[in-house]
């Protein structure tokens, strides 16, 4: 589970903007300075951090950008449970990142508004890649672990359900994932959903949640598709017809659509178009009074 979400900024080696926000269901959460400092520590040389709390664990990730010469950190992070598998998380939490980028300069009032309207959207429907290899180690550890603790009747069932029943994951896995890639969506909401199955009889608490959002996306996807198509015409339609204020408008609307469908790349790709022509009517503005 999710329990809150923060940012900051990091300027001439200090934190020039910073916000903290916590879901109601969260238990108080202290981040501080040590933690701040811990986090900016870990991300000296690496994009993803992992900083763990006493009860509870904070996923981040680094951008720099280049303002002016100067290279200016951007961080955000996802506050977990400890149990929750922080992979899940790794694709919204790069979106997250760079959605809060546009906003690096509000203040932190501002920012902490921002923070709560995203959090669900990026952090309560987490996606991320079968690992094949880490699920077989997780559930070879949980048959040690009830073995050690005398569990052998538990141990002996969970040990015949691994023969049997992480192939047929994989296989629903696969399927799903290549008929979502070929538009086929009735399909690949169904072999999620067989997924979904198998990973609760394996009890992946993880996997099971990862799937449900899953379905969720390829039931919505048909929709959002179409939407997001919609904005991109209008916006090289307005383009053609040199209505940039117009284009900028619809980039920025297929960049929001595209972050619904967890499409990191075009969310990416039509944020900065808008960001361009933002831009440029901002100085032709300036110049064209």
């Amino acid at each position: 589970m999710a329990l809150g979400s923060f940012f900051f900024v990091v300027d001439d080696a200090k934190i020039a903007r910073k916000a903290v926000y916590l879901s109601p269901e969260s238990p108080q959460i202290e981040i501080g300075d040590n933690e701040f400092l811990r986090i900016r520590t870990g991300h000296s040389d690496k994009s993803y951090v992992l900083t763990l709390l006493a009860d509870a664990q904070l996923f981040t990730y680094k951008k720099e950008l280049d303002v002016k010469r100067k290279i200016v950190e951007l961080i955000g992070g996802v506050i977990l449970e400890r149990d929750v598998n922080t992979e899940i998380h790794k694709d919204a939490l790069k979106m997250f990142v760079e959605k809060m980028a546009e906003f690096k300069d509000k203040p932190n009032g501002d920012l902490i508004i921002l923070i709560e309207q995203r959090h669900a959207q990026h952090f309560d429907k987490p996606q991320f890649i079968l690992d094949q290899k880490e699920i077989e180690k997780r559930l070879t550890d949980k048959v040690k672990s009830l073995n050690k603790r005398g569990k052998f009747d538990e141990a002996n069932i969970l040990l015949d359900k691994i023969k049997k029943i992480p192939k047929k994951l994989y296989a629903a896995h696969d399927t799903a994932e290549k008929a979502y890639k070929n538009r086929d969506f009735d399909k690949a909401e169904r072999e999620y959903a067989n997924a979904k199955k198998h990973a609760e009889n394996l009890g992946e608490k993880d996997l099971v949640s990862m799937y449900k959002s899953k379905i969720n996306l390829a039931r919505k996807t048909p929709s959002l598709l179409k939407k997001r198509d919609d904005f991109v015409d209008k916006a090289l339609s307005s383009l053609k017809a040199a209505d940039f204020t117009k284009a900028q408008r619809f980039f920025k609307k297929a960049s929001e659509a595209s972050e619904d469908l967890m499409d990191s790349t075009r969310s990416e790709e039509y944020a900065l178009k808008a960001k361009a022509l933002a831009e440029y009517v901002k100085v032709d503005k300036k110049f064209n009074r």
